[in-house]
């Protein structure tokens, strides 16, 4: 009986262990709220409070670079001609009657995070900064933001200023998709030329220790090691930090041609590093990119009567990814094609000829549109095809219709001359 017992006993501690280790597969972090979402599909792979409203800091200067990039010409030249009077926190010391081009604005925004370079960002934009969150509010719900409301556009403190680490993965998202913005988030130094207000050089070191810190206080306990903060993973993207936020940091990073962006609001000191790179190393360890369609493989092809070329040869009209696990089975996904019923010829390449669907499970995922790989020329002087073969066939409707009333009035004829 004891010998049972044991057995049992042996069992249970086994299968506790299993269950423990798989229920500890998703990675704790001391953040109250993060996220890592798949940049090109938006898969999220890894969530905590992803929806909590939470408050930004300085992370808010990812959307007003976003409407910067949007709004204006990087190397347009703006004079600040009014007294900016003191904005507290991180600055560049902007004077009245200095000049800078946008991009010069945007990477001491980015770079420095410089408060006074984003009220002069907000007032060129939109001739106030009340005028300015009003448009970054507005473009934050046109991404998709579902708790988001942005007061001012460097995330000083406000009671009203606040977001989710799921809307600013959208907004960081979006930013990721400019050359320019990947190329500034990722710079460890601003480098500004002396003015007439100001006559010597300002430097500044980029506020994310990812891109530069290394030894002493850069370092951080990670998986029972000391490491440097400095992570080659890790190409931007922003800090955060007040003293009602704590520490904030959203991070982007690409292994092989999976990019993931990372998210981590209030956390605490260095910890944020060790939170961010432990749930987007997270990300990268657990999922990979399938590519389900290529746009530049062809797909079909379907015989068009009554044409030059005979054939109509079709491809997506762009590539269709998604990101899974990496033991995860695609068995279940399927495509299927739909072209146009009729197609009217002649097609242009490049013209839309029908849509293939991408099904998991049997339910639509997605739709993306077919396009035609080469012309398709009618043999009728490009007129269309199916006009022609409407018009035939109306034709010949009509004939037979007047074949019938002729055939009808002679049957009628002939009864009325039988009774006679």
């Amino acid at each position: 009986m004891k010998k049972i017992t044991s057995l049992f006993l042996a069992i249970f501690l086994i299968s506790s262990s299993f269950i423990t280790s798989f229920a500890d597969e998703r990675p704790s972090i001391l953040g109250e709220s993060a996220i890592v979402m798949d940049h090109d599909t938006g898969k999220i792979v890894y969530g905590k409070n992803i929806h909590k409203k939470m408050y930004p800091a300085s992370t808010t200067k990812i959307m007003t670079a976003l409407l910067a990039l949007e709004n204006c010409d990087l190397s347009e030249v703006v004079t600040i001609d009014y007294d900016l009077g003191y904005i507290d926190g991180s600055s560049i010391y902007i004077k009245q009657g200095e000049s800078f081009t946008i991009e010069t604005l945007l990477r001491s925004l980015l770079i420095k995070s410089a408060n006074d370079a984003a009220v002069v960002l907000a007032n060129h934009i939109s001739g106030s900064t009340e005028e300015f969150a009003k448009l970054m509010n507005k473009r934050a719900e046109e991404l998709g933001a579902k708790n988001t409301h942005f007061n001012n556009p460097n995330g000083l403190p406000d009671e009203n200023h606040y977001t989710s680490s799921y809307d600013l993965a959208l907004i960081a998202r979006e930013c990721m998709n400019y050359d320019k913005f990947k190329e500034i988030v990722k710079s460890r130094y601003i480098k500004i030329a002396a003015t007439p207000q100001y006559p010597y050089d300002r430097v500044f070191k980029s506020t994310n220790k990812f891109l530069w810190g290394v030894r002493g206080g850069n370092t951080i306990e990670y998986k029972g090691s000391i490491v440097d903060i400095k992570y080659d993973l890790i190409d931007g993207i922003k800090t955060g930090y007040t003293n009602v936020a704590r520490k904030c940091l959203v991070s982007s990073g690409q292994k092989d041609d999976l990019r993931l962006i990372s998210v981590v609001l209030k956390s605490e000191g260095n910890e944020v590093y060790k939170d961010s790179r432990t749930i987007i190393d997270y990300g990268f360890d657990n999922y990979t990119k399938y590519n389900i369609i290529n746009k530049d493989a062809e797909l079909g092809s379907k015989k068009i009567l009554f044409t030059k070329e005979k054939i109509l040869k079709y491809k997506a009209e762009k590539d269709f990814n998604i990101v899974i696990k990496k033991d995860e089975n695609i068995d279940n996904i399927k495509t299927k094609i739909i072209l146009k019923e009729p197609l009217e010829i002649p097609i242009k390449k490049g013209d839309n000829v029908g849509k293939i669907q991408v099904l998991r499970d049997n339910k639509v995922i997605s739709s993306i549109n077919l396009i035609a790989s080469e012309d398709v020329n009618s043999i009728f002087f490009d007129v269309d095809i199916n006009k022609v073969l409407r018009i035939l066939w109306f034709v010949i409707k009509g004939i037979l219709l007047i074949v019938a009333v002729i055939f009808s009035i002679m049957l009628f004829i002939r009864y009325i001359n039988k009774r006679k």
